[in-house]
């Protein structure tokens, strides 16, 4: 069987979700985005990020979408045409190419960004220092990504008053977890607390950070199309052990963090358990929970 291409359980339809328009208006005017006139996505996946990006350059506005896998470069190039047929081609790239060795040329972009990017790579110093090799003097550097572990441990109307303990080894789950992907060379989850820092490390200068305000709260009768979207998703990655109920990829990284084999089969079996309460509860419209999370935007300009 082929390898799926890396995030396509993250590629549906609640990514869509992921920015309030209002918000994206606000740091687009902080981040001086109508003087720019070209934009360099890095990771672009199926160009989600960009395209909510481009309109807010000036325009007639260069773009280059940069993936490893050709199915992103060529989905991606697909959904921003759809999105912007007016868009000279002549201005446009779709290239395949590594985040780690990305394939444009030196000073040559006004924006260079990406989205939930560096949180997969071992080394994120040397995609930011390639990020910045490409954008110009006077250009600027974004990165969104979150802290996880942060985002993991939010609580729910069944979970707010579960015993310590169980909150407890929830928190343990998950840290093992996401410090098994760092050793196994996987990525930080929780990246989004280091970015400012790592942009200095590089050369960045008027570093700045932001909060993505995004949040969709869940409650019942559950008929807002945003809340029937996250529920599906929630849903389909259960049954088709995907996203966090990969269960062999959990595990794996669960006891490359320092857990042992029946710390994770006790609480995987409790994350299951409270899954089918969720669903019981959804079912019954007694659940609810305020949907919020902890995404960071830096940015930083170049000398």
């Amino acid at each position: 069987m082929q390898p799926q291409p890396h995030s396509v359980e993250y590629f549906g339809p609640q990514r869509d979700l992921w920015w309030n328009r209002d918000f994206l208006d606000l740091v687009a005017r902080r981040w001086r985005l109508s003087e720019a006139a070209s934009l360099a996505d890095i990771g672009c996946g199926r160009c989600h990020w960009s395209r909510l990006l481009y309109p807010y350059l000036r325009q007639p506005a260069r773009l280059a979408a940069v993936d490893r896998e050709p199915q992103w470069v060529r989905e991606g190039e697909q959904q921003f045409l759809q999105a912007f047929p007016g868009a000279d081609p002549k201005l446009l790239q779709f290239v395949q190419g590594d985040a780690e060795k990305i394939p444009l040329p030196d000073n040559s972009y006004d924006v260079v960004t990406c989205q939930t990017v560096l949180m997969h790579l071992c080394e994120p110093l040397v995609a930011l220092r390639e990020m910045l090799r490409i954008t110009r003097p006077g250009g600027i550097v974004i990165c969104t990504e979150p802290n996880n572990l942060s985002n993991a441990m939010g609580f729910t109307s069944l979970t707010h008053e579960e015993p310590v303990e169980t909150v407890l080894r929830r928190f343990e789950f998950w840290l093992r977890c996401f410090r098994g992907k760092v050793a196994l060379g996987g990525g930080n989850n929780s990246i989004g607390d280091l970015l400012p820092g790592y942009f200095g490390r590089v050369g960045l200068t008027e570093i700045s950070v932001y909060l993505s305000d995004r949040a969709i709260p869940v409650l019942p009768p559950y008929e807002v199309p945003e809340q029937r979207t996250l529920l599906e998703q929630d849903r389909v990655w259960k049954e088709f052990n995907t996203g966090p109920w990969n269960q062999t990829e959990v595990r794996e990284r669960v006891l490359a963090g320092g857990g042992s084999a029946e710390f994770f089969d006790r609480v995987f079996c409790e994350l299951v358990e409270r899954f089918e309460k969720e669903q019981a509860a959804i079912k019954a419209g007694e659940y609810h929970v305020a949907g919020g999370g902890c995404t960071y935007l830096v940015s930083g300009r170049k000398r």
